[in-house]
């Protein structure tokens, strides 16, 4: 199937008319889809008032079917919280108290939940900033029941075989808590075939939908036995009789959205319109969308390591294609001075430093569907002029 992403760029993503964004890692901006989705939500509450409630959750429903095939699960267990960090907070009531084990440069949100909330947690360190399944496997104790672990890193760019993951996981006995929010609307996400438990996700990156929409996974039988750690109106059965006595909330993932109460409906909507441009990209099934998504950042990596291989940079992002995701990125000791030339250019990069370090060091790029191989000419002749071999 060939797709004209020069044709998509123009009509979804205004934005990129003058300028790169090579930083979906940070925040992609929003497609055209989303922001018709969103700005019809406004204008007819504007317009008209608050009359269509019905409406909107129509659309969570359109929404979670589309997340709920992209992710090989039910739509029940999806629900829809305002950032992934919300989501978290959320998994770490639901599960009692043990050791946890995690990549060592976990994002923060993966895990500053876990140690608040008084969970043993084990860090394992990187190999060439790798996470091979075998390092984990060494670490393994009886006291370790979880592991939290990013599908995408977020400052390297590896991308964990979640397939090895899961059946590791599997078989250790371990629930699985992947931090999807760096694939999310770049790569394939099958989670029921590769024994993920729980899954978080978000909507500003990857998904290009803007920011205020979290997305959160979890297997319906991880709740079948428990009291679900929130409760309010939305969340019990018969919302609608008002019953102040009535404490049955409903056993399923759904119930957390908005932690029980008014969903974000502008968020959901904008991720509504992100999706159905997935969907269309599919031809319309979403996961042939993705996979053609997947398949373009592949190649424009491929476009950009070629090109920056002669200037004989220090690239940290695991290079196979099995681990390579959208995000290269690149020591330098003059990284902020590179970072300021590329702003100088309308080219937007991320400029990040190694955990514990406040020397920004890092040149984070990220790659996605709607940029082309121009994005990758203009960034590599202002890298030029830092060629290592000179």
């Amino acid at each position: 199937m060939i797709i004209n992403w020069e044709k998509i760029r123009n009509e979804e993503f205004p934005s990129l008319k003058n300028s790169v964004h090579l930083k979906a890692a940070g925040g992609s901006p929003i497609c055209r889809s989303a922001y018709n989705f969103g700005i019809k939500y406004l204008k007819d509450i504007y317009e008209k008032g608050d009359l269509f409630w019905d409406d909107y959750y129509l659309q969570i429903k359109e929404c979670k079917r589309l997340i709920a095939s992209y992710f090989n699960v039910k739509p029940k267990e999806i629900a829809f919280l305002i950032n992934t960090s919300s989501s978290m907070y959320i998994v770490s009531k639901i599960l009692e108290n043990a050791s946890i084990i995690y990549p060592e440069d976990e994002f923060p949100s993966s895990i500053h939940i876990f140690k608040k909330s008084g969970f043993k947690s084990v860090p394992i360190k990187s190999e060439n900033f790798t996470y091979p399944i075998e390092n984990f496997k060494n670490n393994i104790t009886s006291t370790i029941k979880y592991i939290v672990h990013s599908h995408v890193q977020y400052l390297t760019g590896f991308r964990q075989n979640i397939s090895k993951l899961g059946n590791f996981s599997k078989n250790e006995n371990l629930t699985t808590i992947l931090n999807a929010t760096q694939s999310f609307g770049a790569f394939p996400i099958d989670l029921k075939r590769n024994h993920i438990d729980i899954a978080v996700a978000s909507g500003l990156k990857w998904m290009c939908c803007g920011y205020g929409i979290g997305i959160l996974y979890i297997n319906e039988e991880l709740l079948e036995n428990d009291n679900l750690p929130i409760s309010s109106w939305l969340s019990v059965s018969d919302p609608y009789k008002m019953n102040n006595d009535n404490m049955n909330v409903l056993k399923k993932t759904s119930s957390f959205d908005g932690f029980g109460g008014t969903p974000n409906f502008p968020g959901i909507i904008n991720l509504l319109g992100g999706l159905s441009l997935i969907e269309r990209i599919g031809n319309g099934v979403i996961n042939n969308g993705i996979n053609l998504i997947s398949q373009r950042i592949i190649e424009l990596t491929d476009i950009f390591l070629e090109k920056i291989d002669p200037l004989n940079f220090k690239i940290i992002t695991p290079l196979e294609k099995e681990y390579r995701s959208g995000i290269i990125t690149i020591e330098h000791k003059k990284a902020e001075i590179i970072f300021k030339e590329l702003l100088k250019q309308s080219i937007y990069i991320s400029l990040r430093n190694y955990p514990n370090s406040s020397k920004k060091t890092l040149l984070r790029f990220s790659f996605h569907y709607y940029n082309n191989p121009e994005d990758v000419e203009k960034t590599i002749q202002v890298l030029k002029r830092f060629n290592e071999n000179e």
